[in-house]
């Protein structure tokens, strides 16, 4: 089911090769590309370390070497359980990249103009040549690959992998699943092989096959990115510093910004700064899962725009989660001990009546954000008054402002990380699970070890662990 929370704002510059919110490209004039993403429709901006990594993958799989350098990419997160993103590069959906949860791995689903791209950088793996009668033959319809129509494959096959699909005279034709391994194939006679998911319907298609520009550095792109949008992000954020302005003039309330050391409250911070000065609160929560790096931002920012951020902190967890038990999906009592409370107690003794917050929330990000009230009263902290200055900017916007003002963004986001926050919540996925194994042994192994001794007392099993099954209180294993 596609999830529609509003317009989806990512165009593109064919000749610039860089993402637009507009409709002209402000650096060459160029009209903008539809984007054809799945909803909600809310990329983010690849950093370094996002095409390093999907390099990488890419690689691993298919033998392709620096598919995506020089060019700017983004990851368009896709609802449902699994951790998945959409890679749009040169403006268009190429891959998707996914955790493999039952090889606990990340792997990669093409798309046709992806396997040309990796076919242009030397691909040599996953790849399977059929005979040229059968491409006429799956032009005009899906189906699959049987043993008698293909003329060659590699040996690296594995079952359920995406492969290449070539014609005899080594044309990219086709992209699909693999049924069976390269093993299976060379015993088999007959049967199917590969079941297509995306084929071409005419010749033309690899004739008119034109790479994009490419860039020398992703810091020059970016600059780019940012000149050609700079109309569009300077409206935007006129009218934020106008909803700000007209929302203090109406409430008339001493005002917070609730700063979290993510981008979105960052944005929100430089907004408010700008429209009402520096006499205004910056409130950030420390809630002891926090990382050395959000630490670190919350020093920087300080410096950068010479404020005083004022720093709360509430019980501590890991006290708490041995009286409370692990925190899950159905019972997150950590964000109201360790976030909620402390905020609701400074506000309390803080302000005598009313406090008008401006908080960095956006509709983009939630099915449930999408449904809040610009300006609104906080149902648990209720002399909190909540008015959301970006509530209808995307990632995109809030990332080429960041980038205009030259902002000191959390470097987490160029670690590949999505969302700043707890460096643990039963909100994650496996796969962002895997990130922090990767990139933070010492925290994960702090935290699976909180797990072990919780499973050990409980008589859970190890898959309790190591499925993720923590996250829902009641998904119990004996």
């Amino acid at each position: 089911m596609k999830t529609y929370i509003g317009k989806i704002h990512v165009k593109w510059c064919n000749n610039c090769n860089i993402p637009l919110l507009g409709r002209i490209c402000e650096v060459c004039g160029s009209e903008a590309k539809e984007v054809k993403l799945t909803p909600p429709g809310d990329p983010r901006l690849g950093f370094q370390y996002d095409i390093d990594f999907i390099n990488k993958v890419i690689e691993e799989e298919f033998g392709a070497k620096n598919v995506l350098n020089g060019k700017i990419i983004l990851l368009n997160k896709l609802p449902g359980n699994e951790e998945a993103y959409e890679v749009i590069v040169d403006g268009e959906v190429k891959y998707i990249l996914y955790f493999d949860e039952n090889k606990e791995k990340w792997k990669i689903k093409l798309k046709l103009s992806g396997a040309r791209d990796l076919m242009e950088k030397g691909a040599y793996k996953k790849i399977v040549k059929i005979k040229n009668d059968i491409v006429d033959i799956l032009k005009n319809r899906k189906g699959s690959i049987l043993k008698p129509g293909i003329v060659e494959f590699t040996n690296d096959i594995e079952e359920k992998d995406d492969v290449i699909i070539l014609d005899e005279n080594n044309r990219v034709v086709g992209v699909g699943l693999s049924v069976v391994s390269s093993e299976k194939i060379k015993e088999m006679e007959k049967g199917k092989v590969v079941k297509v998911r995306f084929f071409i319907k005419s010749d033309n298609e690899n004739e008119n096959y034109k790479p994009k520009k490419i860039y020398n550095n992703l810091e020059e792109a970016f600059n780019i990115m940012v000149k050609a949008n700079k109309g569009v992000i300077e409206s935007y954020e006129k009218n934020a510093i106008g909803f700000i302005k007209n929302t203090y003039k109406k409430l008339k309330k001493p005002v917070m910004v609730a700063f979290s050391g993510g981008k979105d409250s960052l944005a929100t911070l430089i907004l408010t700064l700008k429209a009402l000065g520096k006499n205004i609160d910056v409130v950030f929560i420390d809630t002891g899962l926090e990382f050395e790096e959000t630490l670190k931002n919350v020093e920087d920012v300080e410096k950068y725009y010479n404020i005083k951020i004022i720093r709360l902190k509430g019980e501590d967890f890991w006290e708490k989660v041995r009286e409370y038990g692990i925190p899950s999906r159905d019972n997150r009592w950590c964000s109201k001990i360790c976030k909620l409370e402390p905020l609701k107690k400074f506000i309390e003794e803080n302000y005598k009546d009313d406090v008008l917050a401006f908080v960095g929330i956006r509709k983009y990000e939630s099915f449930s954000r999408a449904k809040k009230r610009m300006i609104y009263r906080n149902t648990y902290i209720k002399k909190q008054i909540n008015a959301l200055p970006i509530y209808h900017w995307s990632s995109l916007h809030v990332w080429i402002y960041l980038l205009k003002e030259k902002a000191p963004y959390n470097k987490l986001y160029e670690k590949g990380f999505d969302r700043i926050g707890c460096f643990i919540c039963p909100a994650m996925e496996m796969g962002e699970m895997d990130k922090i194994k990767k990139e933070f042994p010492e925290l994960w192994v702090k935290w699976e070890n909180i797990l072990k001794e919780f499973a050990k007392k409980n008589n859970l099993g190890e898959e309790w662990i190591k499925k993720g099954l923590w996250r829902w209180k009641y998904k119990m294993v004996n």
